[in-house]
């Protein structure tokens, strides 16, 4: 019988049985080692600047944590986690105009979307700049039934407007309006590196301020605060980082909100963060929990209530690479975080979102994935089930040091607005970026299917014609002798100048012009671009697979496999899985008797490249003999050795050498090297 979380049957008495220390676990593990380091072998450093330790348990000490639902809401900020309140499924609609995403937001409603989520994007994506085009959007849609998210570029109150001359014309009273349009003026920066309407922040605080005094009026259930990690996260930056810049980007708003007449209560009730999920699945547990309690206790500082302290969190979990098939599995085990560490909506993005526009089957198997870990793996059932893990709270624990200390390292310049003028954020997160790339040129960062285990000869995912991922697009609007509305800073106004047409880029010139901007001049920083850790090694596959459009074959590496099976095999392998990062195949025949043997038939192999395949002992006979004789016969042919012996390396080179192929080599350079030579 279940009684709470008790049973009723009897307690097993394990008095029979010593306690296991940590001293015996690291004696039996040091002899499991078999003389390999204990501290090199078991102890993983992360690019973000933490340890993480091979086991962990009670002995470890941790902060004391209150259940969910109290403050500061680590486990969660509702007593009852999804059991209260289901997370929500919140996917972005692909689509480049208003009919598309009509017909696809419809369409996904049915099948488990349960929530709207308008990602406006000017550039690449949905353009909803004017009422009629809003009206199309989001005709038919139960806006009263379900919350709406709008994420929107530089005019917020212009996008506010729109939304609800839509909402009301369809005849809903706006007391039950839910989701939000997520104004956040620095995120959008950090992405541009200025502002449309080109005015100090100031301006757009003011904006803000009249969207949330307009909800705190109206839809009290309405958010108008967006705050983003997604363009620290997307340019590179560490997990602390993304959340060092996004608690200090919603202290300055909290400062500007304040400064308008807005209480730090109503402020916070009205503000919701994104973050992005990476793929350390530990990690972003620990990251969203330590978020959620650091920002209750900046709210608590500040003088808000713990009610008020409480955070809305959503997360977007970004596929890493341009290989759909892995994605799939990187996409649920990310899903699997988020969910983990309690966020309130999620928005997985489709698994062919890198190299086209998705399709109806990839948005279908997205937005599956959070519903069957919430519905069949029951992980809506358990209120925080990461909590209690000693693993997990000491990391929270950590992480929560390391966000702070970026939090603090923001506020002591001034501020995020003058931390990113100055630069020193885009620094730390390009050195972050840079360090990220390293260790995936050198394979110390794994991305399968992209610099490991890349198969070769995998169906690519086809890209139907004009579904490819769009290009930038120039915007229509060249600040030229247009018309502007004689528009005020208030909802109702701003309205009145939608419906009679104006767009939403003409109706942000019009309030930033009459802005009494007081901070300086236009807002103008250093934009952190977009990556993608896999870009390089896709650039290197694309050059293999135009290689292989041209000329009907793979480019191709030939072995010199040395002596037995059993000699040449392990290196022989690592090699193979080493070259395939850059699209390359090999040939790889049975083991040579001689180095003149294997010269001759790499000589005769119309290969560019050939690598020597052996063991370290073998090498001193082997290496001069092959270079020997391969000169002889082909001196013009690039020669790599598999493993680097230390001690011979020099003669080596001196011998004919030209690239070593081993665990520490750098990756994407050697590749990139016998592409050239190859002519690719």
């Amino acid at each position: 019988m279940q009684k709470g979380n008790k049973t009723t049957d009897p307690e097993i008495d394990f008095g029979e049985f010593a306690p296991a220390t940590y001293a015996e676990w690291r004696e039996a593990a040091v002899a499991a080692l078999k003389g390999a380091d204990f501290d090199k072998k078991l102890f993983t450093k992360l690019v973000e600047g933490i340890t993480l330790h091979p086991i962990y348990n009670k002995w470890d000490e941790h902060s004391p944590v209150m259940p969910a639902g109290q403050f500061p809401y680590r486990r969660g900020t509702r007593a009852l986690g999804y059991v209260e309140k289901p997370c929500e499924i919140a996917q972005g609609i692909p689509a480049s105009t208003p009919e598309d995403f009509n017909s696809k937001i419809l369409h996904d409603l049915e099948r488990g979307l349960t929530a709207v989520n308008v990602q406006l994007n000017c550039k690449c994506g949905l353009k909803l700049r004017k009422q009629a085009a809003w009206d199309t959007a989001l005709k038919g849609l139960p806006l009263d039934k379900l919350p709406v998210y709008i994420t929107p570029g530089s005019c917020g109150l212009g996008t506010l407007s729109m939304f609800l001359n839509t909402y009301k014309s369809a005849g809903f009273d706006t007391a039950g309006l839910r989701g939000g349009v997520l104004y956040d003026p620095v995120g959008k920066a950090v992405m541009k590196g200025s502002l449309c309407g080109g005015k100090g922040i100031c301006a757009y605080y003011d904006q803000m301020a009249v969207m949330t005094k307009w909800a705190i009026a109206n839809a009290p259930a309405f958010q108008t605060i967006g705050v983003s990690g997604l363009p620290y996260a997307d340019s590179g930056a560490s997990a602390f980082e993304e959340a060092g810049a996004m608690l200090a980007t919603a202290v300055a708003y909290l400062r500007a909100m304040e400064e308008r007449g807005i209480s730090v209560d109503e402020a916070a009730a009205h503000m919701r963060f994104t973050v992005s999920i990476g793929a350390n699945l530990f990690l972003e547990v620990a990251k969203i929990r330590a978020l959620r309690e650091l920002w209750a206790l900046i709210v608590k500082e500040c003088g808000g209530s713990e009610e008020a302290a409480k955070i809305s969190l959503h997360a977007r979990i970004w596929t890493l690479s341009g290989d759909p098939w892995v994605n799939l599995l990187r996409g649920s085990a990310q899903a699997f975080s988020a969910i983990m560490g309690g966020v309130d909506s999620i928005d997985v993005l489709p698994f062919d979102a890198a190299v086209r526009m998705p399709d109806e089957f990839s948005r279908r198997i997205a937005r599956n994935c959070p519903l069957i870990l919430l519905g069949e793996c029951n992980l809506d059932k358990v209120v925080d089930p990461a909590g209690g893990s000693w693993y997990i709270e000491n990391l929270t624990d950590e992480v929560s040091r390391k966000i702070w200390d970026v939090f603090q390292g923001i506020e002591k310049e001034g501020g995020i607005i003058k931390a990113l003028q100055s630069g020193s954020i885009q620094k730390s997160v390009n050195a972050t970026a840079a360090k990220r790339y390293e260790m995936a040129d050198q394979r110390r960062q794994s991305i399968v299917g992209v610099n490991q285990y890349v198969n070769l000869v995998e169906k690519k995912l086809e890209v139907p014609e004009g579904s490819s991922v769009p290009p930038p697009r120039a915007t229509l609007l060249q600040d030229a002798d247009v018309e502007l509305p004689d528009v005020k800073m208030c909802v109702d106004s701003v309205c009145k100048a939608a419906e009679e047409g104006f767009s939403t880029c003409l109706i942000n010139k019009a309030l930033t012009a009459g802005a009494d901007c007081k901070c300086g001049g236009p807002l103008e920083i250093e934009a952190l671009p977009k990556r993608r850790l896999a870009e390089r090694f896709e650039s290197l596959l694309a050059k293999a697979d135009a290689w292989v459009e041209e000329k009907g074959t793979r480019p191709m590496v030939f072995f010199a496999n040395m002596g037995p099976l059993r000699q040449h095999k392990a290196r022989a392998d690592f090699s193979r899985d080493f070259l395939r990062a850059g699209g390359l195949d090999v040939v790889y025949p049975s083991g040579f008797p001689t180095p003149e043997e294997a010269a001759r038939a790499a000589a005769e192999s119309g290969c560019a490249v050939c690598v020597i395949c052996s063991t370290d002992d073998t090498y001193p006979e082997i290496v001069p003999a092959f270079c020997k004789a391969l000169r002889e016969i082909k001196p013009d042919m690039m020669v790599a050795l598999a493993g680097y012996p230390a001690d011979h390396v020099e003669a080596f080179k001196e011998a004919g050498v030209d690239i070593f192929i081993h665990v520490r080599a750098n990756c994407y350079n050697t590749i990139e090297a016998i592409q050239n030579k190859i002519g690719l």
